[in-house]
């Protein structure tokens, strides 16, 4: 939602066809849902003697960059690699970092905004906003300048991370909304490009802005269904 949908966006979907997302999106309230992955060994159903996902090495999870957790409705990892979808590998630990904390408490609080920090991967940021608006209002007009808030914040500070994580939705009241929860990840370097190039705090949609999008990873955040990783 941080970008209108009817720009062109590139987009790396999940296990369901976009119009089943859609829909989904369309007949459910939203509610974001945070948890901690639970241990293999406390899996219900899951025998002693199978075989663990290996540890990541130190290689894998530089390439893999930053990953967050949520759970909605179950635990999913944003970004996750194959290996960590596919249970091949075991996904390296997550928790609130501070420097997400410290980021979420940089953002002028609203009635209309709620943040909720993402437990995440070593030195990666991971923040969800979600705005409450009204059918008839202009979506994100809260949550879109406060976003462009905590990219500037993010781009001047190094010791806050590597890696950007948002996850954004618009609670729609009144009507009908088609716009699914939806979550983007940066690396620092494009972060910092696009506060070079100059971040608008305005709902300006520039070229600075088209960029910082389409430099970045997009992915729709399934809500039922399976157990898969993004």
């Amino acid at each position: 939602m941080g970008y209108p949908a009817g720009m062109l966006r590139r987009f790396v979907l999940a296990s369901l066809p976009v119009c089943a997302l859609l829909i989904a999106s369309a007949c459910s309230q939203p509610r974001l849902i945070v948890d901690s992955p639970t241990p293999a060994a406390e899996v219900p159903g899951l025998s002693s003697d199978a075989q663990a996902p290996a540890q990541p090495t130190p290689e894998q999870i530089a390439q893999w960059g930053g990953l967050a957790v949520i759970a909605q409705p179950y635990i999913q990892y944003l970004f996750a690699p194959p290996e960590i979808v596919s249970g091949k590998a075991q996904a390296p630990p997550t928790d609130v970092r501070p420097s997400t904390l410290q980021l979420m408490d940089s953002v002028a609080p609203n009635k209309r905004l709620k943040l909720t920090p993402l437990p995440s991967t070593d030195r990666t940021v991971a923040i969800a906003f979600q705005e409450t608006t009204p059918f008839r209002q202009r979506w994100g007009a809260i949550m879109i300048p406060a976003e462009r808030h905590l990219f500037a914040e993010f781009a001047a500070d190094r010791s806050l991370g590597d890696w950007l994580i948002v996850v954004d939705d618009v609670i729609v009241t009144g009507g009908k909304d088609p716009v699914p929860l939806t979550a983007y990840r940066w690396p620092r370097s494009i972060v910092e490009q696009y506060a070079s190039c100059g971040i608008p705090m305005s709902l300006q949609i520039e070229d600075c802005t088209h960029d910082f999008y389409g430099g970045g990873e997009t992915v729709f955040v399934i809500r039922s269904g399976n157990n898969v990783g993004q």
